[in-house]
Order: C-alpha cells, then structure tokens, then sequence
C-alpha cells in the first residue's frame, strides 16, 4: 500500500499538483490549504491516498497528497460517509484539518455547509456519522483543536514561515530535518535541526 510520497513540486493546478519522484511524473489532487503552501522547484514529503474508482466503463485510479497525518485521517473519515467519494471529500477541505476536525466534534453544522459539496443535509449526516468517532480517534480537543494529533513536520514548517522563511524552503529544510531524526521528534526539535541546516549553509 502506498503510504507516502516524497518528490520535487513541478506544477500547481487548482485541484492538485505534480510531483516528480525519482523517474516519475504523477498528479496529485489535494485540498485547497495545501495547495495554497506549494510553489514549483520546492521539495517535500506527503502522506498519500490511492485508489481505484469506476467513471463510467473506465477504472481511473486516484492519488490525493495531504499536507499532515490529521488531514489524512479526516479525508478517510469523509470517505466512510455515505455518498463520499475520493475526489468530493478532498474537495470538502477546502480549511484547515484541524478546523474541519473540530466543527466536527462540537457539532457545528453551520460550519461544515461552508465546505464546497457540502450542503445541510450533508453536513448534518458528516455530524451524526463522524462526531462520536472522530472525537474518540483523535483525543479531547484543547482550544478547539485535536492537539496531541497535528504533525510535528507541519508544525515546523509553520513556525519556520513565522520565523521569514519562504514556504518553499521552510517545506525543503523539514523535510531535510526529519530524513535525520528519530520519527518521536517534535516541533521544536526539528525546527532547531532545520536551522542548523541552514545556518551551515
């Protein structure tokens, strides 16, 4: 099973981007928050969801890149809900994970008919379906947001971005970073190994 993909950015669409990886050329759908950090020539590492889907007489396999492990894990709950399909519940991240994730554990409906495909109906379903579950998967919630789930990488690439560094080499140095250190380490620790990095340069 295909888990993830590192590469070099080369395009950026309004509905995903190419990623070349070694000999290999492919296309991506991702969510609008993600597409909005990507720039050509930048590098990085996704965590990626293939699958097979039926369009017409054709079988058309669907890849879809993600910006962080809690905006995975909220597209596979999207897809457990009745309707929802791979391109529709990347569609639907249209903000942060962690904000969709939250609407979803307090039961804000009003929140969730703002994303693009989802209406009333289907945000009062993504409720009763995802509140209970998604509530228990990703622990209590601390300032309205999963906490102990938000990727450390994603974290480091925000503060580095705080810190004045451009997106695309805040992604390139966290990536760098992370290649070299323990899998457990958090934010700061690799933001502190990112500007090692390039204070060396």
């Amino acid at each position: 099973m295909l888990e993830g993909l590192e590469g070099e950015v080369t395009e950026v669409s309004e509905t995903g981007f190419v990623l070349r990886s070694g000999p290999l050329s492919l296309f991506l759908h991702a969510s609008r928050s993600l597409l909005e950090t990507l720039e050509p020539g930048m590098r990085a590492v996704f965590p990626v969801h293939l699958q097979l889907q039926i369009e017409g007489n054709k079988v058309v396999p669907v890849a879809v890149a993600f910006a962080d492990e809690l905006e995975r894990e909220l597209f596979d709950q999207f897809l457990g809900v009745s309707g929802v399909g791979a391109k529709a519940a990347v569609k639907a991240l249209a903000r942060p994970a962690a904000e969709i994730a939250s609407a979803i554990a307090r039961g804000d409906e009003a929140f969730l008919s703002t994303l693009p495909g989802i209406g009333r109906a289907r945000a009062k379903q993504i409720v009763a379906s995802l509140q209970d579950k998604l509530t228990r998967k990703l622990g209590p919630l601390r300032d309205g947001l999963p906490a102990a789930r938000i990727p450390a990488a994603a974290a480091a690439r925000t503060i580095l971005v705080q810190l004045g560094l451009s997106a695309r080499e805040a992604a390139d140095l966290v990536a760098e970073a992370s290649s070299s250190l323990d899998s457990s380490a958090d934010a700061g620790v690799i933001v502190a190994e990112s500007m090692r990095r390039r204070n060396r340069t």
